[in-house]
């Protein structure tokens, strides 16, 4: 996928697109999952909202809920893509001796 600029993920299609991924924390628990964009998107749809005012309407803890305590009471993490998922592998660097790799450019 080519980046486009402004770089925006404001729909759960957007973020299936760019490879991104999101995991959820309940904060009143303390548990913890990461979410399968693609099913989220099957489920839901790709225009379905994937900023946290968007996902508190569809998603929730279960263990709360069954407990009877507050069940969205929930922080969303994105996570990037890194150099090791991108399609294709590692990004290519230019190899630099080993006294300038560290804050320097290599010339």
């Amino acid at each position: 996928m080519a980046m486009k600029f402004p770089f925006s993920e404001d729909t759960l299609g957007k973020k299936l697109e760019a490879g991104t991924g999101l995991s959820v924390d309940c904060l009143t628990c303390k548990r913890k999952a990461t979410l399968d964009v693609a099913e989220l998107v099957r489920r839901f749809g790709p225009d379905q909202p994937s900023l946290p005012w968007g996902l508190l309407k569809i998603i929730y803890c279960q263990e709360c809920r069954a407990a009877g305590r507050e069940d969205r009471n929930l922080h969303f993490t994105n996570h990037a893509v890194t150099p090791d998922k991108r399609k294709g592998g590692l990004t290519p660097r230019p190899s630099c001796p080993p006294e300038t790799s560290i804050g320097r450019s290599c010339a």
